[in-house]
């Protein structure tokens, strides 16, 4: 036996899949620790303001956190479909545990700031961080679960552009229910106690979310915007999702008896109303995220050099 036949070894693969897949996967555990250790922070802690208490409890991060362990378990032994259930059920339920996320960082922001705010200032920093970790960990769970898909279904053909125009569509169609009824108690004039004013804001933003639907929708997008759609995608679509939880567990949890809401709404079937309209930020939510995703995977493929098919760096 020569010393060139003793030295030889075979590379030892520590994670299974290509780089993407093991950063996904390192990325993902770390997400788990975080999120279990700020949630088991917030839950020994307590509420530290009056205004969480109708936001989705703390221990969601944690059964969060377990569903995204179990993937990460998954995914390294195996990356089949098993572990890509489990991360996206991990990413629903961390989504959920981030309900009032960005509530959060608008009290946040005239806390830190010194703006007059009365107790919109006030924060709940505990609570705040533990939301803040499932929402991270809610992203980290879509990518890898992205991953373990992009893997097995490595050197086949992408997304159709009919898929992503049908995802625009219903995305476009989502922008319009929530200005409307802002639109409408504008007209009517003033809502019981409140003084509605004309929805300004409201129609830029979901004027902003459709045109970036549009854009994910397109069969060709200028190389430069490459990298801002993708940041517009994934940041209005999770922004929908955390507040679109939050405000249908709020208006669930009246209707319920089960939370005192801060807002009263009237008869039931307002109540109805309303929450099915809310509900339409966690579709739209849903409508900007899978856009992203389809987005991604249906940039071109290109062939490396050991004559692999790989998707683009746009798809990773």
């Amino acid at each position: 036996m020569t010393t060139t036949d003793t030295t030889k070894k075979a590379p030892v693969t520590l994670l299974p899949g290509g780089s993407h897949l093991r950063i996904a996967l390192v990325t993902a555990s770390l997400a788990v620790t975080t999120v279990a250790a700020t949630t088991v922070s917030a839950m020994s802690m307590g509420p530290g303001a009056d205004y969480s208490a109708i936001f989705p409890p703390p221990w969601f991060g944690l059964i969060g956190a377990g569903l995204l362990g179990a993937a990460v378990l998954l995914g390294s032994v195996s990356p089949r479909r098993l572990a890509q259930t489990a991360a996206w059920l991990a990413s629903l339920v961390l989504l959920g545990a981030s309900g009032g996320v960005v509530l959060d960082g608008f009290r946040a922001f005239f806390a830190v700031t010194g703006i007059p705010a009365g107790d919109f200032s006030e924060v709940d920093v505990a609570g705040a961080i533990a939301r803040a970790s499932a929402l991270g960990a809610s992203f980290s769970a879509v990518l890898l679960a992205r991953r373990i898909r992009m893997e097995a279904r490595l050197g086949r053909s992408t997304v159709s552009d009919r898929s992503r125009r049908i995802v625009g569509l219903l995305g476009v169609l989502l922008c319009v229910p929530y200005p409307l009824l802002k639109l409408v108690w504008w007209l009517q004039g003033e809502d019981g106690a409140f003084a509605v004013g004309f929805p300004g804001m409201e129609l830029v933003l979901f004027t902003v979310a459709a045109a970036v639907l549009i854009a994910l929708t397109f069969k060709r997008t200028p190389g430069a915007a490459h990298v801002p759609l993708l940041i517009a995608g994934w940041g209005g679509g999770f922004t929908l999702l955390s507040m679109g939880a939050l405000m249908v567990f709020g208006l669930l949890a009246q209707m319920t008896g089960l939370a005192a809401s801060p807002l009263a709404f009237g008869d039931p079937a307002r109540i109805t109303l309303v929450t099915a309209v809310y509900g339409t930020w966690l579709l739209l939510g849903v409508a900007l995220a899978a856009a992203t995703v389809l987005y991604g995977e249906a940039r071109p493929v290109r062939r490396p050099r050991d004559g692999h098919d790989e998707t683009s760096r746009g798809a990773q």
